[in-house]
């Protein structure tokens, strides 16, 4: 009889876990292996990986893959979106309202998809981006009238 398998809880996944949680930036695993190296000197990147993909697994953070930028790690597990700032990067979460947000999914269906989930990923200027390009405009002399 096989024993099941039992997730070990070590200093390394707590710490891992903590430098996740409340970070609402969607770190890369470098930014996050920054934070518990400080604490943790020893600890190397692979086993930051290798936590986060355990936390991933137990359902305690969201991996989340934007347009070929790597993997960005999400402590909001609920179901939500992401607004992606095109200047800076920046990510925000979205959450918008499902039931204004109907997505008519029956074409996929009657063609052998099976949707599992879905989101939506806006790409655009942050405010502040978008208020430093408005800042940085040149203003245009009126033209002349002859």
């Amino acid at each position: 009889m096989r024993r099941a398998a039992r997730k070990r809880r070590t200093r390394q996944l707590e710490q891992v876990f903590e430098a996740v949680q409340g970070d609402h930036t969607h770190p890369f695993a470098h930014e996050i292996y920054r934070r518990v190296h400080k604490r943790l000197p020893r600890i190397s990147l692979a086993t930051v990986y290798r936590n986060l993909h355990s936390l991933v697994e137990e359902g305690k953070i969201r991996t989340l893959l934007l347009d070929g930028q790597g993997a960005r790690y999400d402590p909001e597990t609920s179901e939500h979106d992401h607004f992606v700032c095109e200047r800076c990067g920046r990510v925000d979460d979205l959450f918008l309202w499902r039931a204004r947000r109907r997505i008519d999914l029956t074409s996929l269906a009657k063609h052998g998809y099976v949707v599992m989930t879905h989101n939506l990923t806006i790409h655009g200027m942050c405010p502040a981006c978008a208020s430093r390009r408005r800042l940085s405009r040149p203003s245009r002399p009126a033209a002349r009238k002859p």
